[in-house]
């Protein structure tokens, strides 16, 4: 796996960093206390801040679950490294993990690439690379920003979502952080999760789906695309749809709510 961290933005015009995770320092040269409340685009190469401009509005206009976009992003010692980074858009924050490419050509990032929904490259002229059609490219050029004059986004109804993330070194996948939406989605306290397994919430016909996708997003570091069903605390069964992605910090997972896909239990 190449060298990887987890870092969360707000969902403002600036992405404001507000939380990193321990390894981006082997990632940056930053410590994650150095890195919050800096806003991101700061960290990106002046050639491609136009390029992240234009990205960063398509995921959030489009609220895409998972994206990935190849960049240059700048290290405390003031070089630049080449990075692929995965975002998952998450109603009020942004979610990301973040590789060190060190090949450009190896079976892992072609499979992490594939795996994700939207996938970009952005080259050293600043221009763009979408593995999509030209009336793709067209439409993200025509986006409009979302974000009003305070920078802050403006007033539409996002869909909500939540945020896990799971510690990777253990077979039970113990939850280490959840995002205050899960409470209002399937009813998981925000605080008395932490340290729980995910499967205790997961209903017992999908626990082999689940663990084997998140296994498999463990072993090949790409996106895992989960659909099971949630039990919350009176036993009612909800519909979740979610993306995994992979670190060496942990498991990122952000869901949302789903149509019923199955019959009713």
């Amino acid at each position: 796996m190449d060298i990887n961290c987890i870092i969360i933005y707000d969902n403002t015009a600036e992405a404001t960093v507000v939380f990193a995770s321990e390894s981006v320092y082997d990632v940056l040269g930053y410590t994650p206390e150095e890195l919050m409340g800096k806003p991101g685009y700061e960290l990106i190469h002046p050639d491609e801040l136009a390029a992240i401009g234009l990205i960063h509005t398509a995921n959030v206009k489009e609220e895409r679950m998972s994206s990935i976009t190849m960049y240059r992003s700048r290290c405390k010692d003031g070089t630049y490294v080449q990075l692929d980074v995965v975002v998952h858009y998450c109603c009020d924050a942004l979610v990301t993990t973040n590789f060190k490419i060190a090949s450009l050509d190896c079976v892992r990032r072609r499979s992490r690439i594939s795996s994700a929904d939207f996938a970009h490259t952005i080259r050293h002229d600043g221009t763009i690379l979408l593995n999509d059609s030209q009336q793709k490219i067209n439409q993200l050029l025509s986006l409009k920003q979302p974000w009003g004059k305070d920078n802050k986004l403006e007033q539409k109804t996002q869909e909500p979502r939540f945020c896990i993330i799971l510690n990777r070194y253990t077979t039970n996948m113990t939850i280490v952080f959840a995002t205050k939406m899960c409470e209002i989605l399937v009813g998981l306290n925000q605080i008395d999760c932490i340290g729980k397994s995910l499967l205790d919430f997961v209903a017992m016909e999908d626990h082999e789906n689940v663990s084997k996708q998140i296994q498999l997003s463990k072993s090949n570091d790409f996106i895992s695309k989960l659909r099971f069903y949630w039990i919350n605390d009176e036993n009612n069964l909800i519909p979740i749809e979610a993306v995994v992605s992979s670190t060496y910090d942990g498991l990122v997972m952000v869901a949302r709510l789903a149509p019923s896909y199955i019959t009713k239990r």
